[in-house]
């Protein structure tokens, strides 16, 4: 088996992907759906949210606020208290949906973080496919060190899985980032999105999203319609 870590979206892709978006939409996912939400549509767009969030609730930031008519922001810490037991949430999330199109040729899409991270490893592993690619989606089109290392941290759990596994593309470096690293509370700090964050008084995110396995939900692309620019996500446990 083939394990290729791409840190910005390079397609095209086949098998197994799972995409990290860290700080904040692949920590959000998994956090969503161990709290009981039924169904997560992640998109770029905040007018197309708004569209079709009737009984949706709306997530999403603008300058490190909701827009207007949007229920909450996409701040995990803030998002873990909560109640979405049973209902459904449309997320906006650009750096996300971009790589998303980006991938949309891959087998299984999955969301992966440190926060689920054995549990997307294995559902990447249980799939079954020959290949399995890590993809970061970087920060505004460019790379970036949160989601680096934590593809560094997944890349280093698949290869314990199936020691055979080859690791390709910016897997060995990735993996080395573990060593500069060993706490991913100073990797997510120093990024450039946590330098963001940070700047929004948004710090208590960083902490959060460098929790490891704290959740067994692994969201997985059920449908991606690109001319809508909409794509759904169902949970899967190992």
């Amino acid at each position: 088996m083939r394990l290729r870590v791409d840190l910005l979206p390079t397609p095209p892709y086949r098998g197994a992907v799972i995409l990290i978006d860290v700080l904040r939409a692949s920590t959000v996912a998994p956090l969503l759906f161990s709290n009981g939400l039924a169904h997560l549509t992640i998109t770029p767009s905040v007018k197309l949210a708004r569209k079709l969030g009737n009984n949706e609730l709306l997530l999403g930031e603008r300058d490190g606020f909701p827009p207007e008519g949007f229920n909450h922001g996409c701040s995990p810490a803030e998002l873990s208290y909560v109640d979405v037991q049973g209902k459904s949430a449309i997320m906006v999330a650009n750096d996300a949906s971009k790589a998303m199109e980006a991938t949309r040729g891959a087998s299984d899409l999955l969301l992966g973080s440190l926060y689920n991270a054995t549990a997307a490893c294995e559902v990447a592993v249980e799939a079954g496919w020959d290949s399995i690619t890590v993809v970061c989606c970087g920060f505004r089109g460019g790379e970036d060190l949160d989601d680096a290392l934590t593809a560094g941290f997944l890349a280093a759990r698949l290869k314990s899985m199936a020691p055979e596994v080859t690791l390709k593309g910016a897997g060995r470096f990735s993996v080395s980032l573990l060593r500069a690293f060993p706490d991913p509370l100073e990797g997510l700090w120093q990024s450039v999105a946590g330098h963001f964050l940070r700047r929004h008084n948004q710090d208590k995110d960083l902490a959060f999203a460098s929790l490891i396995d704290q959740c067994d939900e692994v969201p997985v692309l059920e449908s991606g319609q690109s001319d809508e620019r909409l794509y759904r996500f169902r949970s899967r446990r190992p």
